[in-house]
């Protein structure tokens, strides 16, 4: 398909004063070649320049303007070199569809080749000042908006000889890769002898990284505090309920996987560390936690 278009090109060529383009993506690896769909992402490349009236020509030929794809860490690197000036930008890769990386390239390839085509000098009168050049124009990529992600979410909170169930609510407001995250949580003890809620709240500076397609890794470390309420169920204690508040710092992880843009899923482990928290009635323990607890759940993302 790429070489009919290509020779649909130079038949227009040869009819027709056009701009002649090649499009190179030699220096991906076959890998990277394979998962981006090289044969289609060549195709629509060609077929956007043709349509813009552009003459579209194999990479071994002479070409007046020659565009080129290489790999990057984040994604794909666009240049486009021509006769006075040369462009270039990058693609992030991992956010979206085949077909949307696909037509973003295109598009961003055909404004940068317009931004560097030669410009046609009209006929010189008699007599005629030497043309003036534009100035180098240089594409850039339009600046991202911050995104939002609501999280919620059931997991458990291990405290060394038992195990409590874990409701937790999140906010993220995130800028490229990097974020500032709200969490809220509670954790509910049912024990014979009392009752202890522990409600938390935190705020995260995190760190998501693209491992694949869809999955992503997202490191982060937090501070906030721990609420420990508790109720006694011995109606002779005159002291039934009490409160504690202890401040706490959390190390946390998630491992997020995209099913669409918007929507993901997330697996949550935290080590949080807080001041330990014991009852004691008549010499025996009643409830205990000590100084460090393990937070795991999993959670439903919703990004805007």
């Amino acid at each position: 398909m790429t070489a009919l278009l290509c020779a649909l090109s130079l038949v227009v060529l040869t009819q027709a004063p056009a701009v002649s383009v090649s499009f190179d993506l030699g220096s991906l690896s076959e890998q990277d070649y394979r998962r981006w769909d090289g044969v289609e992402l060549e195709r629509k490349v060609a077929l956007r320049l043709i349509q813009e009236g552009f003459a579209v020509v194999s990479p071994r030929s002479p070409a007046q303007l020659r565009l080129r794809a290489s790999r990057t860490p984040e994604g794909l690197w666009l240049e486009a070199a021509g006769p006075r000036q040369r462009v270039e930008q990058g693609v992030r890769v991992g956010r979206g569809s085949i077909a949307e990386l696909h037509l973003e390239v295109a598009q961003k390839l055909s404004e940068m080749t317009r931004a560097v085509q030669p410009q046609p000098e009209p006929p010189l009168p008699e007599p005629k000042p030497e043309p003036v050049l534009p100035p180098p124009v240089e594409v850039t990529s339009a600046p991202r908006r911050p995104e939002l992600d609501l999280g919620l979410g059931l997991g458990t909170l291990w405290r060394g000889p038992g195990a409590d169930p874990h409701l937790l609510l999140s906010a993220r407001r995130g800028l490229e890769s990097f974020g500032l995250e709200a969490e809220a949580g509670l954790g509910v003890s049912r024990e014979a002898a009392l009752t202890v809620f522990e409600a938390q709240g935190g705020a995260f500076f995190s760190y998501r990284r693209s491992v694949a397609e869809r999955l992503q890794l997202e490191p982060a470390v937090g501070g906030g505090l721990v609420v420990h309420a508790f109720r006694l169920k011995d109606a002779w204690v005159s002291s039934q309920t009490g409160t504690q508040v202890s401040p706490a710092g959390w190390a946390r992880m998630k491992l997020r996987w995209r099913f669409t843009e918007r929507l993901a899923t997330e697996l949550r482990v935290a080590l949080g560390l807080l001041r330990p928290v014991t009852h004691v009635s008549e010499g025996v323990t009643l409830w205990s936690r000590g100084g460090a607890r393990l937070e795991t759940g999993v959670q439903l993302s919703w990004g805007q």
